[in-house]
């Protein structure tokens, strides 16, 4: 496994140089055989839970040609991932792919992340569709990342209600 080098002013992350990344179309297997660190870090980092993935799911969408999974990798080591899910909107003619989820590891993070976001762009590019969307928390880096990029605008707010698992019997 691969470990970050020391930096003196930002403690283990290290500057990922794109030439020493390796962004590469994967099967769900492949990146949960690769990544499952990964996604058990990124549930973690954002809600302190345990990674519970509905493997049926991914496996279901995946077979329907509609799930494009990506994994950063430093030699053989996966570093960052991104699902993305391709969907045609239902009032439209649209062909949509919507980041289900990308991760980077805090420790390579500077670099890695952009990269993983247009190497994932470029790929739904290829697969035909229209236009990518994706979900960032207000304020965190990728929200950042996003707002600065030149191509990229917000076209909606989404807002959360959360029913605690309480539905109606």
């Amino acid at each position: 496994m691969l470990e970050p080098n020391e930096v003196a002013t930002s403690g283990t992350e290290i500057p990922t140089t794109t030439s020493n990344l390796e962004v590469v179309l994967i099967t769900f297997d492949v990146l949960i055989s690769d990544g499952y660190h990964l996604f058990q870090q990124h549930c973690q980092e954002l809600d302190g839970k345990d990674f519970e993935p509905d493997l049926n799911r991914y496996h279901n969408l995946e077979k329907q040609h509609a799930l494009m999974c990506m994994g950063a990798y430093l030699g053989d080591y996966m570093v960052g991932y991104s699902t993305t899910v391709l969907y045609r909107h239902g009032h439209h003619d649209t062909l949509i792919a919507a980041c289900d989820s990308l991760y980077v590891d805090p420790n390579f993070r500077r670099g890695a992340g952009l990269h993983l976001i247009r190497q994932t762009e470029k790929h739904a590019q290829e697969c035909g569709v229209d236009c990518m969307v994706w979900s960032a928390k207000p304020g965190s880096s990728l929200d950042l990342i996003l707002a600065a990029r030149r191509n990229c605008e917000i076209s909606e707010t989404h807002y959360r209600v959360n029913f605690d698992g309480q539905h109606p019997g």
